[in-house]
């Protein structure tokens, strides 16, 4: 699509997308607090729908993760704190949050 409307200049503006989220995510990942794949998620995410719209994702995401940890820490009674959490879920979620919320129920 980016080819068709700016042409070759189009190459570039889709490898600026696919490679923001990558730099940007860089540090998490370097912490273990994100895997490749979920930066990979991101990175398409990104060359799809925008830096914008996945910057909201990124945002919700985190929140719906953290309310998730929070939820099983209470649950749990405090144990098992190194429990590992597919981010992936809450990056779909996140996703799927931002759209309803930019276009309302209509788009169900």
């Amino acid at each position: 699509m980016n080819f068709e409307a700016y042409q070759a200049i189009g190459i570039f503006i889709f490898l600026g997308k696919a490679i923001a989220p990558v730099l940007l995510l860089f540090l998490l990942y370097c912490c273990k607090g994100m895997g490749s794949g979920d930066i990979k998620l991101f990175s398409v995410m990104c060359t799809l729908v925008g830096m914008k719209i996945t910057v909201d994702v990124f945002v919700i995401s985190v929140m719906l993760a953290g309310v998730a940890v929070l939820a099983l820490f209470l649950y749990e009674g405090g144990n098992n704190l190194k429990r590992k959490l597919h981010y992936s879920y809450y990056i779909a979620a996140g996703f799927f949050v931002t759209v309803i919320r930019m276009k309302g129920w209509s788009l169900l």
